[in-house]
């Protein structure tokens, strides 16, 4: 799926995390207000990556430290923390996970144990987040955690690195058009 597919939810989901962010003090309305332009900018360019606002606020504009923002959502959340970069996704495959819609959300599903989703989030603010997620794992049981955005965006690097040599793998395996195997004799017993 693309930014434009996604757009009402990465569009709602970035007005409740910014409505946060200046309930927390965390930014100015001035800041915003530049932050929301340059999102629209990025979702206009088709950036998913960076149509977010706190991409924005955090490399962008340096006005918005990852630290504070985390702190202020276990604060009024009270989630645990994860940080990604030590996760090994073994179970990553078994989610089926729209890698789209992580980077529409900030969210990533790390793993699933018995009957339980586990997903980090860098959005937990954003009710249509995770409305989003709900919504997709309905009738499931989801543990959530709050995740720093650079965890985020190094663990979506790595999954979609994954996805890539695993895609690489399979085409590498698989015969060329053309061409013409011979069978693999049976082993003798």
């Amino acid at each position: 799926m693309s930014v434009q597919e996604y757009r009402p939810l990465i569009i709602r989901s970035n007005r409740a995390v910014g409505a946060m962010l200046l309930e927390k003090k965390l930014i100015t309305t001035e800041q915003l207000e530049t932050a929301n332009e340059k999102l629209l900018e990025n979702v206009e360019k088709g950036e998913l990556r960076r149509a977010n606002i706190l991409h924005v606020l955090i490399f962008e504009m340096q006005v918005l430290n990852d630290d504070a923002y985390l702190e202020a959502v276990v604060e009024k959340h009270g989630l645990s923390l994860m940080d990604l970069h030590g996760c090994q996704f073994k179970k990553f495959a078994d989610l089926h996970t729209d890698f789209a819609a992580c980077w529409a959300t900030w969210t990533v599903p790390f793993d699933l144990v018995e009957d339980f989703y586990m997903l980090a989030t860098a959005f937990y603010p954003s009710p249509p987040a995770v409305k989003f997620w709900t919504e997709k794992y309905a009738g499931k049981n989801i543990l959530w955690y709050a995740t720093p955005v650079r965890s985020f965006q190094a663990a979506m690097e790595r999954l979609e690195n994954m996805k890539g040599e695993a895609s690489r793998a399979a085409a590498a395996k698989a015969p060329t058009k053309g061409s013409t195997k011979s069978p693999i004799p049976a082993k003798k017993a």
